[in-house]
């Protein structure tokens, strides 16, 4: 028989719920001599500043946030109002028709990709997990925040870096923790299959880059991402 084992079960171990246990493998009964399975368990923290409870705490929330701030986007285009209009302008140069339903179609698509995430499918960068990824695994630079690979987008895993722990959870006038899940989620391909044509993660940035490039803004994850998260707030 074979039953997952995990040293919370154990009656060695006290439970306590503010505890943190890990699956560490399968167990399997056999007779088979000299058979003992080495087990090697990563006790690196996702982020150096937190315990590894703390930081799926954090991720889920600003999912959640990110989940909301999608939700009025989509109500915004329904509305098609003279402010969402205005919005829309600001950071693809234009709201005609055509934007308003690449933003229509796309919405509903990155909202359920959103609501899919689960802690465990935001990683480290160098996690077994997303080492088992067909992209290549990108090295930690100190200046790059999280990584998708587009090829995988149905397991729906982001591998995070340092950056990302050190950013500020809502700071949504700049750069954030809640803005980099949903850019990274822009690029699965079954959501927008958004591209880098460049990074900001300032208003006036994307504003300049739509207006040079109306053609490129609609498909930059950080143009989209900050039609749907750009405001003057700071959330905690």
């Amino acid at each position: 028989m074979e039953n997952e084992f995990l040293y919370r079960n154990s009656s060695v171990f006290k439970n306590d719920e503010d505890e943190e246990w890990v699956e560490v493998h399968t167990a399997v009964t056999n007779t088979t001599p000299e058979s003992m399975v080495d087990v090697v368990i990563n006790t690196t923290p996702i982020c150096p500043n937190m315990s590894n409870k703390e930081f799926r705490k954090e991720a889920m929330r600003a999912r959640d946030i990110g989940v909301e701030l999608i939700k009025r986007r989509i109500k915004g285009l329904i509305r098609w109002d003279v402010k969402e209009q205005d919005r829309v302008k600001t950071f693809f140069a234009r709201a005609d028709e055509s934007t308003r339903r690449v933003l229509g179609d796309g919405l509903p698509r990155l909202l359920a990709a959103m609501q899919e995430l689960v802690p465990e499918k935001i990683v480290r960068w160098d996690s077994e997990t997303n080492r088992k990824l067909s992209c290549a695994v990108k090295p930690d630079t100190g200046n790059n925040h999280a990584a998708v690979c587009k090829p995988d987008s149905e397991k729906r895993v982001i591998a995070i870096y340092s950056k990302f722990c050190s950013s500020s959870f809502g700071h949504l006038s700049g750069g954030c923790k809640i803005k980099t899940i949903i850019h990274e989620c822009t690029h699965f391909t079954d959501t927008f299959y958004s591209v880098d044509h460049v990074y900001t993660d300032k208003e006036m940035g994307a504003r300049i880059f739509a207006a040079n490039h109306p053609e490129k803004a609609i498909e930059n994850a950080d143009n989209i991402t900050g039609y749907i998260a750009t405001f003057d707030d700071e959330l905690q």
